[in-house]
């Protein structure tokens, strides 16, 4: 590719309100863009996500995956439209066409994948089976505003029960550990979530980053990772209020006015927010109202909190809801409320609230809070399980050291890990008919390679490693002379034709200005043929990585090439 006819430039400057180094980076060596928020590549950088996906199609190939391509949209049935409503928010997208049929843009593609498991099928010697595909995504939740729309590879895995999926998934994770290798990427493992139907851990592939868009709780001392979101940790008894002597063995109401939040009541009754109760309200598709307790310094943590109530999205409770159960927003608390609402609400209390230690929680009296309420004696939840968000200084689960903060991007996690593929049965050896289970593990390609851009720059640019470089050499032609501009294209044609890959930069700017995209740029070898070439028959090479300059006849250049 001669730079004078490429699409796409170098820029001195970027815009100045990114402020993630590897960004700024792509966009200054003309990798991509930024177009109405979201990256479009330019044919260098749609290069490197080539090489990335003919890893990928490598190693998958090597497990026996087999790459489909499913389409983009589909038309929603009857049964589709109940289902939607129960998914969350950014995880699928609607429209209608001309016809007002019901649109949807699935990012997962699970109903598509059940369809075709349920159609292709049949006998328990066809599983497991894994398929894959390269194919756009959306993520309407990510905190980076230009990742939220960006090429994604999806590997489904079909079994027929959940240790054949397990086997299967050890397999993928394999496949992608070896990608990682061949990058040259540093990535840790963390936890990502759990399953719903076995409590499995399920697990992601991140990279640390301080320019990340998720956040890590990571454990020094054991090497404990997670997702914050999925982060569990040991209780902290140390934080818990204790029994006083003189406290009463029963709850005692206390004027609270004007005391409807957490921070309020904390002030008003000078005790810490760790002294007190707090009352969240949900409602939920699948069973209406959730209320969940958890100790007042504490945030809900609503991914766990859907995994113990067994629902597949919340939404903040509507008041008429909070009032049915006779419940009070801002003074609520289970204690007292009407026993004709068990059927109508489900409570969920975090371990923070069933030490037995006391606390002050709400009335459900406008007004008015209970002082002294303690778990068991004065109510009871229908469930108790950590829903808890994270905070840095918790206990790690595993070894009770404190957790720290940090953050990153996530290039590999599974999706719907363990989930029944809908309709699609197969028959086992004795001829029944068993339901087929889906598993689904997704590598986001876009982040992939800013992470290897950030984990291989320097000041002048980016680094590659041979493996994820979009061409094999920089080629510059110095001087003005039309035998130097004859023997450069010369050893152009030559390099093609050996099945190197060269960007060959034919532009009449000086010196410093090649060498300074050529080291932007940054790939593994730069070679200059100058005038100088014409008296001495010597070509500098010079190696990105360590910087090493060397000159060797012209004759030698093929096989030194190759040879890196």
């Amino acid at each position: 590719m001669r730079i004078s006819a490429l699409f796409g430039r170098t820029l001195r400057e970027t815009p100045a309100d990114i402020d993630y180094p590897a960004l700024r980076l792509m966009l200054r060596a003309g990798l991509a863009r930024l177009s109405a928020g979201a990256l479009a590549f330019l044919p260098i950088g749609t290069r490197v996500l080539r090489r990335l996906e003919a890893m990928a199609h490598e190693e998958l190939t090597r497990i026996g995956a087999q790459e489909i391509h499913l389409p983009p949209v589909r038309t929603l049935s009857a049964s589709d439209r109940v289902q939607s409503r129960l998914l969350p928010a950014s995880s699928t997208m609607h429209g209608s066409d001309q016809s007002r049929r019901l649109l949807a843009f699935d990012p997962t593609d699970t109903t598509t994948i059940a369809s075709l498991a349920a159609s292709e099928i049949a006998s328990y010697r066809q599983l497991p089976a894994l398929l894959y595909q390269r194919h756009p995504i959306s993520c309407n939740d990510c905190r980076s505003s230009w990742l939220r729309e960006e090429i994604a590879l999806t590997v489904y895995a079909l079994g027929g029960g959940a240790h054949e999926l397990e086997e299967t998934g050890t397999q993928v994770y394999s496949a992608f550990e070896r990608i990682f290798r061949r990058c040259d990427m540093h990535l840790i493992a963390a936890e990502a979530g759990y399953t719903g139907e076995n409590d499995q851990v399920t697990r992601a592939y991140v990279a640390v980053s301080e320019h990340g868009d998720i956040d890590l709780m990571i454990c020094e001392s054991c090497s404990y990772t997670a997702i914050r979101e999925a982060a569990r940790t040991a209780f902290d008894s140390t934080l818990a209020t204790s029994m006083m002597k003189d406290e009463p063995d029963h709850p005692e109401a206390i004027a609270t006015p004007n005391c409807a939040t957490i921070a309020d009541l904390a002030r008003f009754c000078g005790v810490p927010e760790s002294a007190t109760a707090k009352a969240v309200f949900f409602d939920s598709p699948e069973h209406g109202l959730i209320f969940a307790v958890i100790r007042g310094d504490r945030a809900i943590n609503i991914k766990k909190l859907c995994l113990v109530a067994g629902v597949a999205n919340l939404t903040p409770a509507r008041p008429e809801q909070i009032d049915a159960i006779g419940a009070v927003a801002g003074y609520a608390s289970p204690v007292g409320l009407p026993s004709h609402t068990s059927n109508r609400v489900l409570i969920v209390a975090d371990p923070s609230v069933t030490t037995g230690a006391p606390l002050i929680a709400g009335a459900n009296r406008h007004g008015y809070h209970l002082r002294n309420v303690v778990y068991g004696r004065d109510w009871r939840a229908d469930r108790i399980a950590d829903i808890s968000l994270a905070h840095p200084g918790d206990p790690c689960n595993r070894c009770g050291a404190p957790l720290r903060q940090s953050s990153g991007f996530t290039i590999v996690h599974a999706i719907h890990h363990g989930a029944f593929a809908q309709d699609a049965t197969f028959l086992d050896q004795e001829g029944v008919s068993r339901p087929i289970v889906l598993a689904s593990f997704r590598m986001l390609l876009e982040r992939a390679l800013l992470t290897i851009i950030e984990q291989h720059c320097d000041q002048a640019g980016i680094v590659w490693t041979p493996e994820t470089a979009p061409f094999d050499v920089h080629l510059i032609r110095l001087g003005k002379q039309d035998a130097t501009r004859q023997a450069a294209d010369a050893l152009y044609d030559e390099l093609i034709a050996a099945g190197i890959a060269v960007l060959y930069d034919d532009r009449n700017e000086t010196a410093g200005v090649k060498f300074n995209d050529a080291d932007l740029i940054g790939l593994p070898l730069r070679l200059v043929i100058g005038d100088r070439f014409l008296t001495d028959g010597l070509v500098e090479i010079k190696q990105r990585a360590t910087g090493m300059i060397t000159k060797m006849p012209r004759q030698e250049i093929i096989a030194e090439v190759q040879k890196a």
